[in-house]
């Protein structure tokens, strides 16, 4: 059984150097490492990057790629990307 997003909020995955914006109830990606939440979803994402990037400049050193996860159909096209890379 797929794990969800118990709220939105933003998850990093420094496996993927991916920051996601998940929403509440979506699935959690079937990928490699381990989504973990960093911060709640009060801010947009550069602000969040930016407070990140001061909190945990190791995490952040790689500008990870963002993206948004708002329903299952955005998870599914988020891991075909990331199969086809």
């Amino acid at each position: 059984m797929a794990r969800r997003a118990r709220k939105t909020a933003y998850f990093l995955n420094r496996a993927l150097n991916r920051l996601a914006l998940i929403a509440r109830g979506v699935r959690f990606p079937a990928t490699d490492g381990l989504w973990m939440m960093v911060a709640d979803a009060v801010r947009s994402p550069w602000e969040t990057t930016e407070l990140l990037a001061l909190s945990y400049p190791e995490w952040m050193k790689n500008n990870p790629t963002f993206v948004a996860l708002l329903t299952d159909f955005d998870v599914h096209e988020f891991e075909r990307d990331v199969q086809r890379r």
